[in-house]
């Protein structure tokens, strides 16, 4: 799509966005703004304020411009080059023991491993974020308002770690426009030999005693990404997944090739009979097929060249919805038979 095709779309008269848009234009903000490998760059805490992040033009041209999954021309795997082999998505390498109650964990990372968990309540008034890697990291180094409140060395069982407590401006809300500030405390430390853990902490979990009890309740056993895939094409790898609602898989060889699963927004779920009208391009006809035995809906994009590929739209044995979109090497068949292995831990 060049910028005037864009523009047309998107300008003052364009239509009002469509959901189905809308959902693709917050998995791809999600790509814009976690993409980079977590091992060399920190998450800010709070899942529902990132998604809220850029939601003017930016949103606007990331869902024209990402309604479909591409499959560029290039070295990448052909058309009909696909093989579907076994796939084991990276785990974090860290479980709390016990796990505070009314937290559930959502883990970013790249095809390197899983380094970053978020522990947030519903209202996303409490919680902390652990971050695993071969330095300590500074997640809110130069945020907007950052103002520290003094720094201090505290004991993580035998082991000295540094503790320092600041405040930042905090903004939440559709537009994210209701800004006030909000207290944190960081805590990082060597867990082990070339192992770095740093905990961000807010709300009632961000008082040294609560921090350094996070701490010390660490233990190693691995736990699985929110979202996992059981099969993937052979010499494909893990681009980043993030938030539990977003996983990328690319294209060794060519990693603009990708295939994606997310999880929508419950308002961004369309009707099947409403399907098709809110995907870009040239759409085949909406076939009903079976995945994880269940009724799933499949759309094929047949816009030729860059622009031809697969939607499909399934659902989890508890009624969430996926999303899978995947490029023109997956054949029907294939799109299913991926579809038919994502699992999602919430």
């Amino acid at each position: 799509m060049n910028e005037i095709t864009l523009l047309r779309a998107s300008g003052p008269e364009a239509p009002p966005l469509r959901p189905q848009a809308r959902s693709a234009a917050r998995a791809a903000l999600l790509a814009e703004i976690e993409g980079t490998p977590a091992g060399r760059r920190a998450r800010r805490p709070g899942r529902r304020t990132t998604l809220q992040i850029g939601a003017g033009l930016l949103a606007v041209a990331a869902a024209w411009t990402t309604a479909v999954v591409v499959a560029p021309d290039g070295p990448g795997t052909p058309a009909d080059g696909v093989t579907l082999v076994h796939f084991d998505t990276p785990t974090f390498p860290l479980s709390l023991d016990p796990v505070p109650d009314g937290l559930t964990p959502a883990f970013d990372g790249d095809g390197d491993g899983s380094w970053i968990a978020a522990y947030d309540d519903a209202a996303e008034e409490n919680g902390f974020t652990v971050y695993v890697g071969d330095h300590a990291v500074a997640p809110d180094e130069g945020a907007p308002g950052s103002r520290s409140h003094g720094a201090s060395e505290v004991s993580v069982g035998d082991t000295e770690a540094e503790l320092v407590r600041y405040s930042r401006d905090w903004c939440t809300g559709d537009a994210g426009v209701d800004c006030g500030r909000r207290s944190f405390t960081r805590l990082s430390w060597e867990r082990a030999d070339d192992q770095w853990v740093t905990l961000l902490a807010y709300g009632r979990y961000r008082t040294p005693e609560r921090i350094v009890a996070i701490a010390e309740s660490l233990v190693d056993r691995p736990q699985p990404a929110t979202l996992q895939v059981g099969l993937a094409p052979a010499g494909w790898s893990v681009q980043f997944f993030t938030m539990g609602r977003v996983l990328t898989l690319a294209d060794d060889a060519d990693e603009q090739q990708t295939v994606t699963v997310h999880v929508p927004l419950p308002e961004d779920v369309s009707p099947p009979d409403q399907l098709r009208g809110q995907l870009m391009g040239p759409v085949g006809p909406l076939m009903t097929v079976t995945v994880q035995g269940r009724p799933a809906y499949l759309v094929r994009i047949d816009a030729g060249g860059r622009d031809t590929g697969w939607y499909l739209q399934a659902q989890f044995a508890d009624g969430t919805t996926f999303v899978v979109q995947a490029p023109e090497a997956f054949t029907q068949e294939q799109v299913i038979a991926f579809a038919d292995q994502v699992m999602h831990n919430s």
